[in-house]
């Protein structure tokens, strides 16, 4: 499943916060919000917006959970 997840900290373009596309094995945003709650770090594959608004991935990354500030499913 796809999230759109917020981070706290920022962009490499100067922006406040940091925002992902990143997919996890979850299977909904209820089980993703138990698993952000029980580990430090959580890997999830990133996902960046092509010109045309389909997404490709760009490989995993490893998320800091204690600088995430709010997560949504994707709309993508």
């Amino acid at each position: 499943m796809k999230f759109f997840i917020t981070m706290n900290m920022p962009s490499r373009n100067g922006g406040f916060v940091h925002q992902i596309i990143g997919e996890h094995e979850s299977g909904s945003l209820e089980e993703f919000n138990y698993i952000l709650n029980e580990a430090e770090f959580v890997l999830v594959e990133e996902f960046y917006t092509k010109p045309d608004g389909s997404l490709f991935s760009v490989g995993g990354i490893i998320l800091n959970t204690m600088h995430i500030g709010k997560v949504k499913v994707s709309a993508k």
